[in-house]
């Protein structure tokens, strides 16, 4: 048992708890703590889950903005290559 284990807060940054889970070689990040009340464990598969679901979402936003570029734009930008 570790008398001083990793935590985080509902709030704590997916980055910021993957970066701990990679720094200190954890697949669990056990105390999930609001105030001192245990909420819940995060995993390395739910880390990994949820930037998976970010990328595609910002993937799906990119694929929209240029699928949606004006006309014009799409023309010099190809002129240009």
């Amino acid at each position: 048992m570790d008398d001083h284990p990793l935590t985080c807060t509902p709030e704590t940054d997916v980055n910021e708890v993957r970066r701990m889970m990679l720094e200190h070689h954890v697949r669990y990040l056990p105390p999930v703590m609001e105030k001192r009340v245990l909420m819940g464990v995060i995993s390395f598969y739910d880390v990994a889950k949820a930037v998976v679901e970010e990328q595609g979402f910002e993937n799906r936003m990119l694929k929209a903005y240029i699928r949606d570029w004006p006309q014009e734009e799409k023309e010099q930008h190809q002129e240009a290559r």
